[in-house]
This record gives C-alpha cells, structure tokens and sequence, in this order.
C-alpha cells in the first residue's frame, strides 16, 4: 500500500468543493435516518429519566445527579433546552438529534484535520475522500443513528468527543498554534469528562498523544524550549483537571454504586462479543453471535495496528484515540464491574471508522480502494436499512404511549393511577396530559438507582398503608408484565378490567380495581 495523503494537493480555493458536496449529501441522508417518525415512539426508561432530572431546579440538579452513575452535563443542558423549546417529543429528541448530526461533520474535519499538508494547509484528494467515508460510516451506523434520536447524552459525548480532538489537533498541526484553539479544545474536553464517565478515557488519550506530539515528533533544541512548548498542554490539562476535581467525591461514590448493583453480568469475551456484535449493528439483521463480534474486534486491532505502522502523526492519534478506551474499558471489566457497553464506545467508534477509511484511501490501486469503499459503506447502509425496519415495526406497538392515551380516555380526576416501579413511572408521567393522582408503589425499601431512583422525589411515593389510608373506590395499576413488576394493590380490592399494551422494550399492562364494596359500574381497561 501507498500513501497519497500528502500529494496531489487540492489548491482549490472555492468554498464548496467536491468533498463538501459530497458531505451535504451524507448529511442529508444521515437526516433521514435519525428524523425519521422520530415522534412516533414511546419515550422509554433511559429516555424518561433524563426528562424527569431536567425538572429539578438547579439546585438540586447536582445532588441527584450524583445517585446516576453519569455526570450531570446533560441534564442540565436539557433543561435549558426543554426552557427554550418546550418538552413535546420532537423538541426534547432535537437535543440529540442536532449533535448526532455534528458527530458526522466533526469526524470528516478531524480526518482532514490529522492529514493536512503542513506546507500549504491544503488537503490532498485522498484526505478528502477518507473524510467523506469516515462521515459516511458514521452517518449510517445503526448505534449512532438509535442515540441521535432517543434523549440520552451518547450523541453530545459523540459530538464533544469529535470536535474536542479537532481542537487539539488544529492547535498541535498548525504553526503557529493559536490560543484560541487552546481554549476551544480544553472546554470541549472539560464538557466532554462531564457528560459521560467513559469520556475520561478519550480525554486522557488526548492528553497522551499531545505530550508525545510536542516531546517526539517536535523534539526541542534546547530544555527551554521544551518548556515552552509543553506549557499550553500543561495548562491545558492543569485547567481540565481542576474543573473536574469538584465532581470526585460524586465520581467515586458513583463508581461504589455501580460495583454493588449495575446491571451488566460479569466480564467476559462472551460478553465482549455481544457487545461488539451489538456495537457495529450486527444484531440489526441477525440474531446475537458473540464469536462474530470477537471476530470484529480482532479485525478493529488489525485496522489500528496496520494503521499505526503509517507512523504519521494523524496515524498515531486515530489508533490511540480510537483503541485506549477499549483497553481501558476491557481492564476496568475484568478488575472490577463490567463496564463494557456497546453504547459507551460511541465516542471512540467514529475514530475506528475514521481510521479504516484512511486505511482504506492508501490503497494506490484505485479499483480496489473503491472496491472496498463500496463494500464498507453498503454494508454499514444495509444494517441501516434493517433497523429502519426494525423501527417500522416499533412504531406499530403502542407501549406506554397507547397505555397512557387509553387510561386518560377512561380515568377520571381523583383517581389514583399506581405505577409498579420508578422505572416505569418516569415514562408514564412523560406520557401524561395530567400527572394528579398518579404515584409510584414504595416497598418499604429503597429501589436500586438501575430503577432510576435518582430522579424520584419522596412525594411521588405511595406505601401500602399509604394506599390503604386512601381507602380510593378506583384504583388503577400499570404493571411491567415482561419484568414481573406488579403493583400489590391492597386486600378489599377486585379486578375488574385490564389491557396488554406490549412495547418494543417490554410488554405492560393496565388493570382496574375496584373496591368490594363499590357498585362496578366503570368501564374496563379494554
């Protein structure tokens, strides 16, 4: 193989080139993908947890922030997002949609970014076209597409993710550095550590290559000068821890909350497969092969390995950004709770795509290099279109969405609406028109914070003598039956109607109680 990153420059000085036309049009389709009936589905538990710690005031935002193992960027910038543009589903779902979307744009200018040629600052065809498939890969990758459109921080860590790496290599790869891009990319990596913990990893593999930029490739004449260099990083890196320490004591309480209770099984590469089964869209068109996953992940090395043996700057950052936090979360796996999701590597995959299309675009028979482009982008486009699909199907359940249309047709004010757990209560009330009357069961002890307990306030509870007390003649259950969660309604109770409403998550159900005594003259749940 052989490199034409740095030759053939394009000196062309219009605004629209071939390359950003052809970005306008992976964005185009990216849009389609994620905008796609993105009102049309349920809010579920994920999604209805984030909504419901956006309602807290800022003041008590952080303290519940801290019983979720993730930090609270989001959820405040939710908040104010919801202040702007209210919490219907299209406007909340908009606050990831528009970052998955600057994902895309952020991977095409960091691979353009890693090869430019240093001389005239110009970008050679074939930089071009490996931004363009980089883009493209991410712009059709089943994960990418599912969090660009569901209320959760994975898109905005994406996005951070990809424009903190920009940052840093503008102000690495540009002579003379610019403070400006010093600032940018220490903010971005500062927003970055405080939307997801798994950020920390790409942060540090940031950090990790900076230093050996300016110690290797820049070697200095004198110790001095060595300093100077290094200063800006120091600073830099001095700025993002300081920013982070007031999170610490969160940080490890959280960390002590996902050993005892997270909800993943024990580390191994039979869970190491299906995550990455899972992760590159696998489980779109097939069912679960953790060996095919494992077989992904022995071609993703190969991919970095082949890469780093470029020896070229960009080389050594896109294999480092893109490996260190799959190390780093396989160590944590096996010596501590398995933490590896294929959701959390969201902000290290756009690197492992970005690095097979430079991989790729060193190919001097062009034939193949198409060839292969063609093959990688209609593959990654088929699971696309599988999970469309996939998706056709889901809007067509009705799940706590056509539940909650069919209680509020029926339930009168005062009446009390009993959810079987916080888990679910969350999306109830992001379903309901009005929230009177409408509790969560309390057993007597804490729920665990997988239930989402964290955005629970203690009124939203109702314990059994509670609901004894209330001696309601009605009382209406929404059980999770895939879970066996079931609200235990109190003795002097009957069934007198209920309805299955299955999701593409899980299958609820609503029951009507009435009391013995009372005539039953209420129309059932179904």
């Amino acid at each position: 193989m052989q490199s034409e990153l740095t030759s053939n420059t394009d000196r062309t000085k219009h605004r629209l080139t071939p390359a950003v036309g052809m970005l306008l049009v992976v964005l185009l389709i990216a849009m389609i993908f994620r905008v796609h009936r993105i009102s049309d589905m349920s809010f579920w538990f994920d999604e209805s947890f984030c909504l419901k710690m956006a309602e807290f005031p800022i003041s008590d935002l952080w303290v519940h922030a801290k019983e979720d193992p993730h930090p609270p960027l989001f959820y405040f910038i939710l908040k104010y997002w919801i202040m702007l543009f209210g919490s219907s589903t299209l406007a909340t779902r908009l606050a990831s949609f528009i970052p998955g979307i600057l994902s895309i744009i952020g991977i095409y200018l960091v691979v353009k970014e890693a090869y430019r040629d240093p001389q005239t600052g110009n970008c050679s065809s074939s930089v071009n076209s490996a931004a363009v498939v980089a883009a493209a890969l991410v712009a059709l990758s089943p994960l990418h597409i599912l969090w660009s459109y569901q209320v959760r921080m994975y898109a905005a860590g994406t996005a951070l993710a990809a424009f903190s790496s920009w940052f840093l290599l503008k102000v690495l790869r540009r002579e003379p550095s610019r403070k400006r891009d010093w600032y940018f990319f220490t903010m971005t990596a500062i927003a970055l550590v405080y939307t997801h913990n798994f950020g920390l990893f790409v942060v540090t593999a940031q950090y990790l290559f900076a230093a050996g930029y300016l110690l290797l490739y820049h070697r200095a004449a004198s110790l001095s000068q060595a300093g100077s260099r290094l200063m800006p990083l120091l600073i830099s890196a001095a700025g993002t821890l300081l920013a982070w320490l007031p999170w610490l004591p969160s940080f490890l309480h959280q960390r002590e909350l996902v050993v005892e209770g997270f909800w993943t099984k024990p580390f191994s590469w039979e869970t190491a497969g299906a995550t990455l089964f899972d992760m590159f869209g696998f489980d779109q068109a097939i069912n679960m092969t953790p060996v095919i996953g494992l077989i992904a992940g022995q071609i993703m090395v190969l991919i970095l390995l082949l890469l780093a043996f470029g020896r070229r700057p960009g080389d050594y950052f896109l294999a480092l950004i893109a490996g260190f936090p799959f190390v780093a979360g396989i160590l944590v796996s096996i010596f501590s709770r398995n933490i590896f999701n294929d959701r959390y590597f969201m902000f290290n995959q756009i690197f492992l795509f970005a690095a097979l299309a430079v991989l790729i675009s060193r190919i001097s028979l062009k034939p193949a290099q198409f060839c292969l482009y063609g093959i990688c982008i209609a593959g990654t486009g088929f699971l696309a279109y599988e999970q469309w699909l996939n998706r056709e199907a889901d809007f067509k359940l009705p799940a706590i969405q056509g539940a909650m249309a069919s209680i509020e047709e029926r339930r009168k004010p005062g009446e009390l609406l009993l959810v079987c757990d916080p888990a679910i209560y969350v999306s109830v009330i992001a379903h309901a028109r009005e929230r009177g009357d409408i509790f969560t069961f309390h057993p007597g002890e804490d729920y665990p914070f997988t239930h989402g307990a964290a955005a629970m306030r203690e009124d939203e509870y109702l314990r059994s003598q509670e609901i004894a007390q209330r001696r309601d003649p009605w009382i209406w259950a929404f059980d999770a039956d895939s879970y066996r969660w079931r609200v235990p309604v109190p003795p002097g109770y009957r069934l007198v109607g209920e309805n299955s409403f299955p999701g593409f998550r899980a299958k609820y159900a609503v029951r009507l109680y009435s009391r013995a005594t009372e005539v039953t003259a209420k129309p059932k749940s179904n």
